[in-house]
């Protein structure tokens, strides 16, 4: 029963990431379009931080499973 309870746990904590992507997609273009990093926009370091935690979420699933 505690692996299935992790598991929502972090779908939960991805999904919550990936509205507040689609959020400020949609209610706030200006802050996603801003290059605060080398030249980079928001938009594209957030995506890239979406992969990142899919991974890591997917690491962690995989040690706690075991």
């Amino acid at each position: 029963m505690r692996i299935p309870r992790v598991a929502l746990w972090l779908f939960g904590l991805y999904l919550l990431v990936y509205v507040g992507f689609m959020a400020l997609s949609a209610f706030a273009p200006g802050v996603m379009a801003a290059t605060p990093l080398a030249g980079l926009p928001v938009s594209l370091l957030y995506g890239l931080l979406l992969i990142a935690l899919a991974f890591l979420l997917a690491a962690l699933y995989l040690r706690v499973a075991r």
